[in-house]
């Protein structure tokens, strides 16, 4: 996976609440994020975009998604898989198939935090024929990017982004093309991963499953 990150001030603050008792936790509500995948000139390209300040996780880089509906039906697996299509084609315009989508990550947000979700992570090629657009009016900017460098500007204090696309856009850089990305799926063994934190006095990091230290300070129920 990857290393360790500082979690921005807001979340950090709500962990130390949370370790000092009182807050209640969330029961986790399902959802769904497609990493939307084009071939550029320079490698292999994603669809972001940052969210307004005034939504939940405003100004955080993120991809297309949302929560599962009750009209997504009743089976949890092809529920997740409407999900992915409707959002979407709600954030984007972009028309995905079902078979369209493939399994990439699973993910569940630490029991601290206030809105906690259960999500499943998809790729998808950009179909032919179609391009993105805005159309959702949840984003203050969108854009395709090389996960490299969207990596590198959120370490440079650009862009901030929240552990599980961290993780996506690192492991997207191993892949010179979309194809390659695709393929890497078939198969891929997938792992619930609900990440733990560590408070050091000065940061509070995020800690994922194959950090040394995971936990770290809630050592409560784990998936």
């Amino acid at each position: 996976m990857n290393a360790r990150r500082a979690l921005p001030a807001p979340i950090a603050e709500r962990a130390r609440a949370f370790a000092a008792g009182g807050l209640p936790i969330a029961p986790p509500r399902p959802a769904s994020t497609v990493g939307l995948l084009r071939d550029g000139d320079e490698g292999v390209e994603v669809y972001v975009h940052v969210r307004h300040t005034a939504m939940a996780f405003g100004g955080m880089l993120a991809f297309p998604g949302g929560k599962v509906d009750p009209a997504d039906g009743d089976d949890p697996e092809a529920a997740f898989v409407r999900a992915a299509v409707r959002e979407t084609r709600e954030e984007t315009g972009v028309v995905l198939a079902p078979g369209d989508l493939v399994r990439w990550a699973h993910w569940i947000t630490p029991r601290f935090e206030e809105r906690r979700f259960d999500t499943w992570f998809y790729l998808a090629a950009l179909p032919g024929g179609q391009e993105t657009a805005d159309i959702s009016g949840e984003a203050s900017r969108v854009g395709w990017v090389r996960p490299a460098d969207a990596l590198a500007r959120a370490d440079a204090g650009e862009w901030v982004m929240l552990p599980p696309t961290a993780v996506l856009l690192t492991s997207l850089t191993a892949f010179a093309t979309v194809a390659d990305a695709l393929a890497a799926g078939d198969g891929r063994r997938i792992e619930t991963v609900l990440p733990g934190w560590l408070d050091d006095g000065a940061q509070v990091w995020s800690l994922l499953p194959d950090d040394p230290d995971y936990p770290g300070d809630d050592l409560g129920e784990q998936p």
